[in-house]
């Protein structure tokens, strides 16, 4: 553990240190200092973390829903004050060793974390970071482009004028408000806070965004930028002293101190419930309402309160069984928990949601008498202990496990340290978590009833909640659209002709800066390292393969702290291609079933005492260039390449290894399917997940769609994550529930009949001994992986290779994407494209479909094993458009190929990607999968030297062979009925209807 001689009330490098506090359980050091002149504060989780993370975090309290908190969190990192460029943001993304870099807006803050590995590149970061949050530009242009625009073009063939509104987070937003998933979680809290800032959208309602000014956003910025509302957050092992002396010599010297926001204020309490409906849109009448329950509680930054009612909570929902979950979803009211269900804790309040998903509105009330009748039951037969007992293993076992979650572990810590440091208490307030769950038990121990009561006083005997009925509106996107379309036409009728010459020349000043370069002298004020500081080296996986009675297991010995993660394989391709449609439904339904003799909430109850986490999830990839099929381990000769896979995933404590293994291989066996009630539950919940994930996720389903001709692979894992898949679900839910368990039932003991297995652990050494004694036994009967039999998909399956345009009337945006053939993995060609995707994602795309076409994101790159390479936009306005400007950008990069200065940024962006962190766990699953597909560590690393050592004439290469391969290229588009429309004559294709719209 590190050590410092830093104490209280030190005044070090323009700093005074409020205090340093213990953090043992993170095996860190808390360290609070002040800015003696600006009053801006900072905590250092100080610890022997290489990779270090800073986070510039603001309090910023919306008092409407303009938006301007979120257009200010985009609009800060596009040019500041020392960095004076069009985009300071991706200009770091081109050629930083970053292993995370973002803004974030939440409903009361904006923070700006960034984290690297290399020291250098560490405080490079954060000096652009903090000279762009306290001195940015804010340029009219920059709101234009982030916020919101009016564009005015001229139609050159008829002379008719055209008015359009965009601008990216506009666009970003319709993208949020397509859908009844992120609307009902929003209101689930805004429906009780309506008193409070909470009543607003942080991130912008389409409808309001239009309403800010410029002269707002920059206000805005004034009055919530200064060093006196700011916090920032530190972790990792550079010393204090080192980040101060930093922060004071770079960031904060020249700036005036301001002053704080006021403080957030709790809601005022309410003397009796309130009832609320909102629309969200539909496209037929076939959808139906999300219904929640919500009650607004006590303040976030009672650390006590906060677990207790976050144990109750998991007592309530947190497995299939538990008491509240359970009535829920066997009420018959609705088709499944709604997403938006659980404890916010985030905010100034907490606030408790339950609710339903695919409920008739009219019955909201029912779900109101059953939430409380439940509750009131509870109260009056008492919780079982057991319950009490799960809950509580579950949340010590979340606090033990290290995860990596789309960045690195201290975001979690930051995240901690926020929530109650932005209110005014300290910063490690939220953030410990031993000495609160201590009391929690001692209480627990003390007051038999402590939870009964806490139902009563929190819950049953508390007014202030609401009774939110999310609603479908057929035709609300239409309805919008034609509202907007007709202010739009308004507003052209009534400009003069010199005023239609003043926006149409705005128009074209916007897109001449877009299209311009950012001058020499201000790229070369931008730090960054260079191509000498990569060092091509990869960190090898621990990897041992044992002998489990002739099934094969692979061990990865590596601190977990404490934790045993087992994941078992069974190859599928025994089954046929229609019956591979079934395994995302087996692999989803299996985790939530009860065994023969024990119900599913007596399972999920058990499960939940013992085990951290159960699922299963499919794998499907092609192998390394020149791997072999077969491959000799310590019990024979086993077929593992070119395969696919069914993989169940469980992690559980060291000391409940044996009961957790004796609850999960008999339900991965024995699942009783013949629980038809549940198994319907389980149905719905599949498809309404895979529905709701359409609107934030359509570029995956464009991707999928795009690129399954080019490999088998690639064809498999479009049938298993596709819009293949949720045609099926679809089809699944009208099936007689007897029939389709039988199915279940039949594919899995196919399965365990006659496929085989190989078992992979990571763990420490004690953990792996102790899986090798627990599994031997208990999977002796299976043997290892039996071979294939070539009656899955295969290469010569039909492929449909025609491009693809569906329509969905809910989405006010839209999703492009275009496959190609690529180079294979682990060659100089396959790392020179992946250099010249990341050079086009922060380069041609970026500039052309997000700055100029207004769309949330457009990235490339390329997937090696199969071969091909994917290009795709993402909440894009105008994806008919970008069905040229993907393929254009392709070519333009080949004329404008980078070298000197930006060849080596490239080089160093696209190393940094493959060289990302991972936790333990990760690697060693990560080293599973290298098992499947043959890959090496020597092709590893080759493939980082091929990159570090790029040059032009590779890319110039790369570039040809991709532009020639754009003749074979296929086309995926899913958008809202206009953009669909266009997408379709442009293609000169028909539009499908994406299922379920």
């Amino acid at each position: 553990m590190v050590q410092t001689t830093i104490k209280a009330g030190d005044h070090i490098e323009g700093f005074e240190i409020l205090a340093c506090e213990d953090l043992s359980e993170l095996q860190a050091l808390g360290i609070w200092a002040r800015h003696i002149r600006t009053r801006a504060e900072v905590f250092h989780i100080y610890n022997d973390d290489e990779e270090n993370l800073f986070a510039f975090a603001f309090p910023t309290i919306p008092s409407d829903s303009s938006g301007v908190a979120h257009i200010l969190e985009h609009s800060v990192l596009c040019g500041s004050r020392n960095y004076p460029l069009k985009d300071t943001f991706i200009m770091l993304a081109k050629g930083s060793l970053q292993t995370f870099l973002n803004a974030l807006t939440f409903p009361d803050k904006t923070v700006y974390p960034a984290a690297s590995t290399n020291r250098q590149d560490y405080f490079n970061l954060m000096s652009v970071y903090g000279d762009a949050v306290f001195h940015p530009l804010l340029d009219e242009w920059i709101f234009q482009q982030e916020g919101h625009r009016l564009d005015l073009s001229q139609d050159e063939g008829s002379g008719a004028w055209r008015l359009e509104r965009t601008g990216v987070v506009f666009n970003e937003m319709k993208g949020n408000y397509s859908s009844v998933d992120p609307i009902a979680a929003d209101w689930s809290f805004r429906s009780v806070l309506p008193d409070t800032p909470y009543a607003h959208d942080s991130g912008g309602d389409p409808r309001d965004i239009p309403r800010l000014r410029w002269e707002d956003l920059r206000a805005f910025h004034r009055d919530h930028y200064n060093p006196a509302n700011c916090k920032i957050v530190l972790c990792g092992n550079i010393p204090t002293e080192e980040q101060l002396a930093f922060l004071d010599r770079t960031i904060l010297n020249d700036l005036e101190s301001g002053k704080p926001v006021e403080p957030i204020p709790l809601a005022t309490p309410w003397a009796q419930s309130r009832e609320l409906s909102i629309p969200y849109p539909a496209t037929d009448g076939s959808q139906k309402s999300t219904v929640l329950l919500s009650w607004a509680l006590g303040d976030s930054t009672d650390t006590e309160e906060a677990l207790a009612l976050a144990a109750l909570t998991e007592i309530l929902l947190g497995h299939y069984g538990s008491p509240l979950h359970k009535a829920l979803v066997e009420s018959g009211l609705g088709e499944d928990v709604a997403p938006a269900t659980g404890l916010e804790g985030e905010l100034r309040q907490l606030v408790f949601t339950v609710g339903l998903r695919g409920m008739e509105g009219s019955q909201k009330g029912a779900l109101e008498d059953l939430v409380l009748s439940t509750l009131k039951n509870l109260v009056a037969r008492g919780i079982p202990s057991e319950e009490i007992e799960g809950a509580l293993f579950g949340m010590r076992f979340s606090n033990q496990e290290i995860r990596r979650v789309g960045g690195p572990f201290s975001l979690v810590w930051m995240r901690r340290v926020l929530r109650s440091w932005i209110h005014g208490k300290a910063p490690w307030n939220s953030l410990l978590f031993e000495r609160s769950f201590r009391k929690l038990n001692e209480r627990i121990a003390a007051e038999p009833r402590f939870f009964e009561q806490l139902i009563e006083s929190r819950l049953l005997n508390n007014p202030h909640r609401c009774l939110l009925s999310v609603d479908p509106q057929v035709g609300l996107s239409e309805a919008q659209e034609a509202e907007t379309k007709a202010e739009l036409d308004r507003l052209l009728a009534e400009l003069s002709e010199s005023e239609k010459k003043a926006l149409a020349e705005q128009t074209q000043r916007l897109k001449t800066i877009q299209e311009s370069q950012d001058p020499p002298e201000a790229l070369a004020r931008l730090p960054h390292i260079s191509r000498k500081d990569l060092a091509p080296t990869i960190e090898s996986v621990p990897r041992s393969i044992h002998d489990l009675g002739g099934i094969p297991l692979l061990s990865h010995d590596l601190f977990t702290n404490g934790i045993v993660y087992i994941d078992i394989a069974l190859p599928v391709d025994l089954l046929t291609e229609d019956q591979y449609l079934w395994l995302p439904l087996l692999a989803r339904t299996i985790p939530g079933m009860g065994i023969p003799g024990t119900p599913y909430d007596v399972l999920s109850s058990r499960m939940a005492r013992h085990v951290g986490g159960f699922y299963a999830l499919l794998h499907t990839s092609s192998s390394a260039p020149g791997a072999g099929r077969s491959l000799a381990a310590p019990g024979g000769v086993y077929h593992i390449r070119d395969r696919d896979w069914l993989i169940f995933r469980m992690k559980t404590l060291h000391e409940k290894l044996e009961p957790a293994l004796d609850l999960v291989l008999p339900l991965m066996r024995e699942a009783d399917f013949s629980d038809t009630r549940r198994l319907k539950d389980l149905l719905l919940e599949y498809k309404n997940d895979l529905d709701a994930s359409v609107a934030p996720s359509g570029h995956s389903f464009a991707i999928s769609q795009a690129s399954r001709p080019f490999s088998r692979s690639r064809f498999v894992d479009d049938l298993w994550n596709g819009i293949p898949q949720i045609e099926f679900a679809h089809r699944i839910v009208e099936q007689d529930p007897e029939v389709v368990a039988r199915k279940l039932a039949a594919f899995r003991d196919e399965l365990f009949a006659k496929s085989g297995m190989i078992v992979n652990v990571t763990a420490q050494g004690e953990g792996i001994e102790a899986c090798l004694s627990c599994l031997k036994s208990r999977l002796a009967p299976y043997g290892g992986p039996h071979p294939g039999q070539d009656r899955a998909p295969s290469a010569s399956s039909p492929v449909d290779k025609t491009v693809a345009v569906y329509q969905s009337g809910a989405l006010q945006v839209g999703f492009a994407a275009l496959a190609l053939s690529a180079s294979p993995f682990a060659t100089e060609m396959q790392a020179a494209e992946l250099v010249l995707s990341h050079w086009l994602s922060t380069g041609i795309l970026w500039e052309d479909i997000r700055m100029r076409g207004g769309a949330y994101g457009a990235f490339a790159y390329p997937d090696g094993l199969e071969p091909v390479f994917i290009m795709a936009t993402y909440r894009d306005p105008t994806p008919s458009r970008s069905l040229e400007a993907l393929p254009g950008a392709l070519k333009k990069a080949l004329k404008t190929l980078p070298d000197g200065e930006d060849l080596e940024k490239a080089v160093i962006g696209a190393f940094a990607k493959e060289t990302r962190p991972r936790t333990n766990p990760d690697k060693g699953f990560a080293d599973f999968l290298r098992y499947f597909t043959g890959i090496e560590d020597w092709m590893r690393k080759k493939k980082l030297e091929s990159i570090v050592a790029m040059d032009k004439n590779l890319l110039k290469q790369a570039g040809e062979y991709l532009v020639a391969a754009l003749e074979s290229a296929n086309y995926a588009v899913i958008a809202g009925n206009g953009q669909a429309a266009a997408s379709a004559d442009k293609l000169k294709v028909p539009v499908r209807d994406f299922p379920g719209a």
